[in-house]
């Protein structure tokens, strides 16, 4: 085979999108918008490319795998991170 008719399928998809901005507490008065902007990017970008892929990783035929690139500030936390973090666990949640 030649060119892109040999790669027909998907095995598999890493997720690893992530931004940290913005970079606040839940107190301060940080526009909701930006953390739907930082829920955008940490939780349902990831949510939009299963969705596209999993069509292709169910024909696997190896199965289809499906990684996860997380943030101990998904579990901990990061005192000043809080979309991050919330978005991040949002993440650890979908993957289980």
């Amino acid at each position: 085979m030649k060119g892109a008719s040999r790669y027909c399928g998907i095995d598999g998809l890493i997720l690893n999108a992530g931004t940290v901005e913005p970079l606040c507490r839940i107190s301060d008065d940080t526009p909701l918008d930006d953390w739907k902007r930082s829920f955008d990017v940490n939780f349902f970008s990831l949510v939009t490319a299963i969705k596209a892929a999993l069509p292709y990783l169910r024909k696997s035929s190896d199965s289809g795998r499906v990684v996860f690139v997380s943030s101990g500030a998904a579990v901990k936390g990061m005192a000043g991170w809080a979309p991050y973090n919330a978005s991040k666990a949002a993440m650890n949640s979908l993957c289980r």
